[in-house]
C-alpha cells in the first residue's frame, strides 16, 4: 500500500528514497494501481446490476433522480406496499440496486443487555430546566450516561418487491470506545454500491465489501479510531467513483481523506487534513476534463485531484463542524454549514490555490444548511435553514432567492431533501413529509405522515419511495 506524508512517499516496506526516485516510483505505482482499477471497473460493468439509488444523495450526489416517478401521497397505512422491522438502531439511509434494498444497523450483541433510552426518554430524564430540549450540558450528561455495550454492526439486504429480508450479516462485533449523539446510534453512515458490490463504512469499526449475495469480499479493520467532537459519534458516508471509494476522516485527531481501491480494499492514496470533526460526505465532479473530489471542512472547503490526491483549491469561510454534503451545478460547488454561525458558499471549481479572498462566486451568511444537505435541481438550490423547518430556494448561479423562506408544517429536520418528477420531498424528524413543487414559486403538493420518527434520507426509485424510520423500513408505492 502507498501512504502519503506531505512530500515524502514511503512504501510499507523499505527506506525513504531520493526525491527523483520518489516521484518516478510514485508515478509508476499510481499508474499501475489506476490501470488495475480501470480494468476491474470496465470488466465489472458488463455484469453490473442496475444502479437506481446507489448512495444517500442519489445517482449524481445532488439528491435528485431524473427517472423516478414516486408517489406524492401516503400515510402510515395508505400506499404502504410493505414495512419491515429493523433489527437495530441507526440513521443510515437506504440504497437501492436492482431488486435489492440495503441498510445498516447496530444492536447490542447481548439481547438481554439494558436498552438505551429513546430520545423522548432522554429528554424526560435529563431536561433539568423543563424547557423541552436538551442544552449542551444536558446533552453531555445524556451521552455520558449511555452504557457502552458490545455491538453487532449489521448489514441488511431486503427484497425490493416484497420487503422480505434476503440476508443479514454481522460485519463485526465490537465494544465501542465512545458514545454517540442522543438522537443517533452507531450506524449513521450510509452504504454505497457500484452495482456489483455494496460497501459499508462503520468508521473506527471497519470498512467492508460484500457482493450482492452477502459474501464478504474484503474488509479493512486497520483504519484507526475516530475521536469525534463531544462524543457525537461517527457518520460520514463514503463516496464512490470509477472503482474507488473516497473515505472522509475528519475528527479531533489527525484528520485525512483516503482513496481506496474497490476491487481489493487497498489504499491508493491518502492525504492529511488540518480539520476538526465534521460529518460531510465528499462528492466527485469533473471540471475541464479533470475529476476532483470536493469536500467540506471547518477550516477550508477543498478540491482534490481524484487520481493523485493533489490539492487543487481551498476556500475558508465555513461555520463549525460541517455536516451538510456539497452539491455541484456545472463548474460550481455549493458548501454549507450552520453551527456557530451560517455560511453557504458558491465556489468555482476551475480555480487553483487559496481562493478564500477573491474566488467565491457568492455567499449567504444568513441562511445555510446544518445537518440536512441541500438538494440541487437544475439551477434551483433548495435547503433548510440550519436544521429547522424553514425552507429556502435560491438561484444556484446568483444566490438570489426564488421565493422568500417558507416555514413548513414539520418540526426539526435531519433528513436531506430529495427531488424527482417535478417535486421536492422534505421530511421532518417526527416522520411528516411535505411535498412541494420543484419550481421557482412555492407550492405545497401534499403533507404525509408515516407514523414514526424519521432522520434518514429518503430514496426515490421508479414509482417507489423507501423510508427508513426509527423502527421500520417502509416501501411507499401507489396501490
Amino acid at each position: 500500500m502507498l501512504y502519503n506524508w506531505g512530500e515524502q512517499i514511503h512504501f510499507r516496506r523499505g527506506a525513504p528514497m531520493s526525491k527523483f526516485s520518489v516521484l518516478s516510483t510514485k508515478s509508476l505505482y499510481l499508474t499501475a494501481i489506476l490501470l488495475g482499477v480501470a480494468f476491474a471497473t470496465s470488466a465489472a460493468q458488463e455484469s453490473k446490476t442496475e444502479l437506481l439509488w446507489p448512495n444517500f444523495r442519489g445517482p449524481d450526489g445532488n439528491g435528485t433522480s431524473s427517472t423516478a416517478q414516486p408517489p406524492t401521497t401516503w400515510s402510515a397505512s395508505e400506499n404502504v406496499a410493505w414495512k419491515q422491522k429493523i433489527p437495530g438502531k441507526g440513521t443510515s439511509s437506504p440504497i437501492v440496486v436492482g431488486n435489492r434494498v440495503f441498510i445498516t444497523a447496530a444492536a447490542p450483541a447481548d439481547k438481554n443487555a439494558p436498552k438505551e433510552l429513546t430520545p423522548a426518554e432522554l429528554l424526560k430524564k435529563f431536561d433539568a430546566n423543563g424547557d423541552g430540549r436538551l442544552n449542551r450540558n444536558e446533552r453531555q450528561r445524556a451521552r455520558s450516561s449511555k452504557p457502552l455495550l458490545k455491538q453487532n454492526f449489521k448489514v441488511i439486504c431486503y427484497d425490493r418487491a416484497t420487503g422480505d429480508p434476503v440476508w443479514e450479516k454481522v460485519a463485526t462485533e465490537a465494544l465501542p470506545f465512545s458514545g454517540h449523539h442522543p438522537d443517533h446510534g452507531y450506524a449513521s453512515a450510509s452504504p454505497v454500491t457500484d452495482g456489483n458490490f455494496v460497501y459499508v463504512n462503520f468508521g473506527s469499526y471497519g470498512l467492508y465489501c460484500y457482493d450482492l449475495q452477502g459474501n464478504l469480499k474484503w474488509k479493512r479493520d486497520d483504519l484507526g479510531k475516530m475521536t469525534t467532537r463531544g462524543n457525537f459519534g461517527e457518520g460520514s458516508s463514503v463516496a464512490i467513483h470509477d472503482g474507488m471509494l473516497i473515505l472522509p476522516w475528519d475528527h479531533e485527531g489527525q484528520s485525512r481523506i483516503e482513496v481506496i481501491n474497490c476491487n481489493n480494499g487497498e489504499t491508493i492514496w491518502k492525504v492529511n487534513r488540518d480539520e476538526p470533526s465534521a460529518w460531510a460526505t465528499p462528492l466527485v465532479v469533473e471540471v475541464d476534463g479533470r475529476k476532483q473530489i470536493i469536500h467540506s471542512g471547518q477550516n477550508f472547503s477543498r478540491g482534490y485531484d481524484l487520481r493523485s490526491g493533489e490539492e487543487i483549491w481551498k476556500a475558508s469561510g465555513m461555520a463549525q463542524r460541517p455536516v451538510a454534503s456539497p452539491v455541484a451545478f456545472g463548474e460550481t460547488g455549493y458548501f454549507g454549514s450552520a453551527r456557530g454561525g451560517a455560511s453557504l458558499q458558491a465556489i468555482p471549481l476551475t480555480l487553483k490555490g487559496d481562493i478564500s479572498q477573491n474566488g467565491i462566486t457568492w455567499s449567504n451568511k444568513r441562511e445555510a444548511p446544518d445537518v440536512p444537505s441541500p438538494v440541487l435541481s437544475e439551477n434551483r438550490l433548495f435547503f433548510l435553514k440550519a436544521s429547522t423547518n424553514i425552507l429556502a430556494c435560491v438561484n444556484a448561479e446568483t444566490g438570489d432567492p426564488f421565493f422568500s423562506p417558507q416555514r413548513l408544517s414539520i418540526k426539526g429536520v435531519y433528513s436531506s431533501p430529495v427531488a424527482a418528477n417535478g417535486n421536492v420531498y422534505v421530511t421532518g424528524r417526527e416522520g411528516v413529509t411535505v411535498v412541494i413543487s420543484d419550481a421557482v414559486t412555492f407550492d405545497v403538493v401534499s403533507t404525509n405522515d408515516i407514523g414514526e420518527p424519521v432522520d434518514a434520507t429518503l430514496a426515490l426509485v421508479d414509482e417507489e419511495i423507501f423510508i427508513r424510520g426509527r423502527d421500520h423500513l417502509f416501501c411507499i408505492r401507489n396501490k
